[in-house]
């Protein structure tokens, strides 16, 4: 793969709040999860574990009780918008390793592999963490990370400019989500050549 192709996957790979109705396949998430699988592990330990969802009474659950787009006070997920598809991420607190630096290494990979088959993903840290216990009869020693809204995109996303060190993503007249991004001479802030 060249990098500008790399570059622009990642790129089309944004959070999205609004979904299609559009039937994903258990399989479908376990591809996902494959490529989480085989990325880097702190210590290589991999203590992460996964429970897939396309049953669609526990979609609708976990769409009502977790937070969406904060940032947006003026819109709410309706129920046309909801993801087909739900992984819920855990750490399996009997392994000794570091799941946050491998929840973000999953999650992107998850999140390049889903766009690569043209679905769209939503990190949600705002699941609710004891609905999953519930719903899933999670014991103890698993933790709820995240849980990955998954579904075919209903909204266009454009990256903007951070204008006066605001990087709330918003909602533009035309009703676009725009995400603002930190130019990259802001993020360098040294070369030592």
């Amino acid at each position: 793969m060249k990098f500008e192709n790399l570059k622009e996957l990642i790129q089309k790979s944004r959070c999205t709040r609004r979904f299609k109705p559009k039937e994903i396949s258990i399989k479908e998430l376990e591809e996902l999860i494959d490529l989480a699988r085989v990325t880097s592990s702190a210590k290589n330990m991999q203590p992460l574990k996964y429970i897939l969802v396309t049953k669609k009474e526990f979609i609708k659950q976990l769409s009502q009780t977790a937070l969406w787009a904060t940032h947006l006070t003026n819109w709410t997920q309706s129920e046309e918008e909801r993801p087909s598809a739900y992984i819920i991420m855990l750490n399996d607190k009997t392994i000794d390793g570091f799941a946050m630096f491998d929840a973000g290494v999953s999650f992107e990979a998850i999140s390049l592999g889903a766009k690569a088959k043209e679905l769209s993903v939503c990190a949600l840290a705002s699941i609710n963490k004891e609905v999953c216990k519930e719903l899933f009869n999670l014991p103890e020693h698993l933790e709820v990370l995240i849980g990955i809204a998954i579904g075919e995109a209903k909204e266009k996303i454009k990256l903007v400019k951070v204008e006066n060190n605001n990087t709330n993503y918003y909602r533009d007249e035309e009703d676009i989500h725009c995400v603002p991004k930190r130019d990259l001479e802001e993020l360098i802030i040294g070369k030592y050549k």
